[in-house]
Formats: C-alpha cells, sequence, structure tokens
C-alpha cells in the first residue's frame, strides 16, 4: 500500500498522484462501515470511480490544500480513448509520473509518482503485463515505444468535480454520528415495532430466493487467452527477427565513440556508447542510423569518461499468421519437451546457461473460480552465439522478452513460452 501521496500543481489545480487503488465488494461500497474501516487502517483520504465500488486511497498527503483532484480519474475522465492505456509525465524536482488505465479505471500499482529509474522499472513491469496487449501509450519523455504525445501541462487542466479527493471522517466523528443515529433508531422503533414485527412473520412466510449465481469467469479468459495467442508471433520469432535486423545495421563505432552494449525490450533497443576520441558534439551532429532518441550520460566528473545512449525502434513485420486460439497450443508436457530439446539443440552449437521454468496458470483467477481451458505460461533463458543469430528459429508458441550483449562472442536472450492443459 502506498503510504502517502503527493500533490502536483498546474496553474490553479492540485493533481494528487501515488494513491492506492481497491476494488470494493459489492456489498461494501462507500458506506460509513467501510469509511471507518479505511480510518482505523490510518487511511486519510479517498477518491471514488463509478458507481463507487473502485476507490482510490492514501493515509496522507504532505502539506495538503482543497480541493484536490485525483489524477488518475482526471486522467480516466477526460484523456481516456478505453482499453489499456499508459500515460507517462515529467513532474517537478525531476520527477516522473506514471498511470495506467484499464477500460477507464485505474491499475492498481500503477498510480506512481517518484524518481526516472523507479518510473522505468515500472514502466517494464507494465509492458511485460499486458505483452502482446494493444497498449494506448501517451507521454512527453519519449520513454514508450509508439508514444503519442501530450505534454503535462496540457493535459492536468480543469478536472471535473467527480475526481476530487474526499477525506475520511475522523473516529470521533464517526462514533458521534453513529451514536446519533442509534438513539433517533431507538425512538423510531418505539413507534414501529408492531409493524416491524408483523412485516416480519410476513416475510418469513414467503419463500427464501436462492443466492445469486457467481458470474462465470470463463469466457471472459477464453477471450483473453485467445487475444494474447494471436500476437504470439509479433513477440516471438517476429520480433527477434527485428532485433537482430537493427543490431546488424548499428555501426559498431560512430563518430569516435564506441559502442558498449546493445538490449533490447520489445518494440525498442538501447545502445550505449563510450567516448574513444570524438565528443559529444560530433556524436549529436551525425547520429547512428535509426536513432529515435539520445541521451547524455555522463559518469563522473571527468569530461574524457561520458557516455550516451540511444534508443532505436524495432518493430517486427507481422507476416502471415499463428495460432488462432489457445487451443492450437501444445498440451503442456508436450510444449515443455519440445522447448527442452530446443535448448538442449542450441547448447550443441555453442549455447550456455540455458534454462526453463515449468509452465504455470497464466492469469490465474480469484479462489474458488474454476477455469474450464487454462492457459500455461513459463519462462527460458539462453545465451547465445552472436554468429547464429540470423538463422535462429524461436518456437511458435515462445516469445522472447529481452535481448542484451556486450559485443562479445555470445548475447543473452529470454522470453516466455505457452502452452494449453494436458488432454486428461
Amino acid at each position: 500500500m502506498n503510504q502517502s501521496a503527493l500533490w502536483i500543481s498546474f496553474d490553479q489545480y492540485r493533481f494528487v498522484l501515488g494513491m492506492e487503488w481497491r476494488l470494493l465488494d459489492s456489498s461494501e461500497k462507500l458506506v460509513r462501515g467501510t469509511l471507518s474501516k479505511l480510518r482505523r487502517e490510518g487511511l486519510e483520504w479517498y477518491a471514488s470511480c463509478g458507481l463507487q465500488d473502485f476507490v482510490g486511497i492514501c493515509s496522507s498527503i504532505p502539506e495538503s490544500k482543497n480541493p484536490m483532484y485525483s489524477a488518475a480519474l482526471h486522467l480516466a475522465d477526460q484523456w481516456s480513448s478505453g482499453g489499456i492505456e499508459l500515460f507517462v509525465f515529467g513532474m517537478p524536482q525531476q520527477r516522473v509520473a506514471v498511470v495506467a488505465l484499464n477500460a477507464g479505471r485505474p491499475v492498481p500499482g500503477f498510480d506512481f509518482i517518484g524518481t526516472m529509474g523507479e518510473a522505468q522499472s515500472l514502466i517494464e513491469e507494465f509492458e511485460a503485463m499486458y505483452q502482446g496487449t494493444s497498449v494506448r501509450r501517451v507521454g512527453d519523455l519519449g520513454l514508450l515505444a509508439d508514444e503519442e504525445q501530450l505534454s503535462a501541462q496540457t493535459v492536468f487542466d480543469q478536472p471535473r468535480a467527480e475526481t476530487k479527493l474526499k477525506q475520511i471522517p475522523s473516529l470521533k466523528a464517526l462514533l458521534i454520528t453513529v451514536g446519533f443515529l442509534v438513539l433517533g433508531l431507538a425512538v423510531l422503533g418505539g413507534f414501529y415495532y408492531l409493524q416491524i414485527q408483523e412485516r416480519e412473520d410476513m416475510l418469513k412466510n414467503l419463500p427464501q430466493p436462492s443466492a445469486p449465481t457467481p458470474p462465470d469467469p470463463n469466457p471472459a479468459y477464453l477471450a483473453s487467452a485467445n487475444q494474447l495467442v494471436q500476437g504470439l508471433a509479433a513477440v516471438g520469432q517476429q520480433q527477434h527477427t527485428a532485433w537482430i535486423q537493427l543490431a546488424m545495421a548499428l555501426p559498431l563505432e560512430h563518430r569516435g565513440w564506441v559502442m558498449t552494449q546493445l538490449e533490447c525490450k520489445g518494440e525498442a533497443c538501447n545502445a550505449d556508447w563510450r567516448r574513444q576520441f570524438g565528443s559529444v558534439d560530433d556524436f549529436y551532429a551525425q547520429l547512428p542510423p535509426h536513432t529515435k532518441q539520445t541521451q547524455h550520460l555522463p559518469t563522473s566528473n571527468d569530461a574524457l569518461t561520458q557516455n550516451l545512449q540511444t534508443q532505436h525502434p524495432a518493430k517486427p513485420k507481422v507476416m502471415g499468421k499463428g495460432y488462432e486460439k489457445a487451443t492450437d497450443l501444445p498440451p503442456q508436457s508436450q510444449g515443455f519437451r519440445q522447448l527442452s530439446s530446443w535448448l538442449q539443440d542450441l547448447s550443441l552449437i555453442g549455447a550456455r546457461g540455458v534454462s526453463i521454468e515449468k509452465a504455470q496458470m497464466w492469469s490465474a483467477p480469484s479462489e474458488g473460480a474454476v477455469i474450464k481451458q487454462p492457459l500455461f505460461k513459463g519462462t527460458w533463458n539462453a545465451e547465445i552465439p552472436l554468429g547464429i543469430a540470423p538463422d535462429l528459429v524461436v518456437p511458435p508458441f515462445a516469445t522472447v522478452n529481452q535481448l542484451k550483449t556486450t559485443l562479445g562472442a555470445s548475447y543473452q536472450l529470454s522470453g516466455d513460452y505457452y502452452v494449453r492443459a494436458d488432454t486428461p
């Protein structure tokens, strides 16, 4: 749980980031008892979403001043297009805001403000969670692939009253209010006791309704699983090909700078450069091929030992169709055997550090829910000779998550694999 949150001022408006988001039970919502329970947890502020069954909370806000508005609810209210969305904005004092939405609701754990390093880790976690899913990415720092450019100053303006934060009443105020209610109910009870008793007798004689059947999670789960497997090719063989083609297009030396590392995740690769004899201006005057963004990264006070980092797009070319539905995947035992054999074959031609994790249920449902056709996901890793990279064939039920090399004789490659349940 976020212990505190921060507000950031844009003109005369104050927007709060860093709240914890909870989905309340249908029996809870934001009734007085729920607020009392939140107060006992040490929480002081809340903001509600929709039918008040989804609430953002925090324990404290330094130098709080009313009115304050939830940044996540404001983005959902005025800037969301629906679906999966990730917003990343630069904030004052070199901080970064990260907010994720799903169908116009804040995603728990992704209402954040902090340092650049913390933000980048959170972005990587988000991309891993929604890999293979269509994501809208919005921001003003250039940290996201296919980023839709919008400035924080433009976005955070004129919030609506529905996104305003409210203060959770103190326990003393709640007790006084409850006391008056109890007293009032006791007085009214004297007048209506007989009527209530008669009503209870009537209700006892009526047939009792059966408990509502909980919604079946299978249709939504199967739809999500099918959508994921339909995109496996784009995040597997085709993504690996895009990374290798980009790596082969980049020079090892450029205008007096030497590449020291290449790291690829998703549809972008970062190249690190160490100065050999050129200047920073020499490098910026003519950037390496396909450069989307460049950062100057001094590592010490020595002007001769500075570093640069360039970012390059590596969008896969979608060619042909892969799997149509989750049931087209190999069974769990067969897929584990096939991927293990593939890694073993790679070791015969020089691969090292090959490993595979046994697949576990993907996106496991809440306790008690039964999934009839579950999807299973596992991870794999290998250090592969660079010479075989252009000819490497990734199994069709596997993906690649990261490629990393220090430009020696090998590169590190890791990914996931997906399989269906074994047939009884």
